[in-house]
């Protein structure tokens, strides 16, 4: 293999990788937001609330 092909490729899985994780953080979020109320039930003040914005998650 050529280094450009080599080259290519690195940058092809590290494309993927990094569209992976911010596809698996926006399914959370997702997540989170479509939970019901009910569902949380949280007595610290830590808790994310269930209609999780990105400013409620930091």
């Amino acid at each position: 293999m050529k280094t450009t092909i080599k080259r290519q490729c690195v940058y092809v899985v590290a494309v993927l990788a990094v569209l992976g994780i911010y596809a698996a953080g926006a399914y959370r979020i997702e997540q989170l937001r479509q939970q019901p109320r009910m569902a949380v039930v949280c007595t610290i003040g830590h808790c994310v609330p269930s209609d999780a914005s990105f400013s409620a998650l930091r």
